[in-house]
C-alpha cells in the first residue's frame, strides 16, 4: 500500500521526535517525547509504512517496545 500524505507528515514527525530524543538526556523530557511518540504511532494514518523509517529510529521505537502490534507492510 502507498503511504499518504499524512502518513508521510506523520514519518517525518516520529523521525524529529526520535532525533529530540537522542538529543535529550533529562529524564523527565525523555518521558515527554516518548509518549507523543507512542501517541503518533497508536494514531497513525494506516498507510504509514514504518520500514520507511531510518534504521537509527526503528532501533530507538524497538528498545521502547513501541513497535508491538504495528504492521511492518
Amino acid at each position: 500500500m502507498k503511504e499518504s500524505t499524512l502518513a508521510i507528515m506523520q514519518r517525518r514527525q516520529i523521525e524529529v521526535a526520535i532525533g529530540e530524543l537522542l538529543l535529550t538526556s533529562d529524564h523527565y523530557m525523555r518521558l515527554g517525547i516518548i509518549e507523543r511518540l507512542h501517541h503518533l504511532i497508536s494514531h497513525a494514518d494506516p498507510s504509514l509504512d514504518i520500514t520507511q523509517l531510518s534504521e537509527i529510529a526503528r532501533e530507538e521505537l524497538e528498545d521502547l517496545n513501541l513497535l508491538s502490534g504495528v504492521d511492518n507492510s
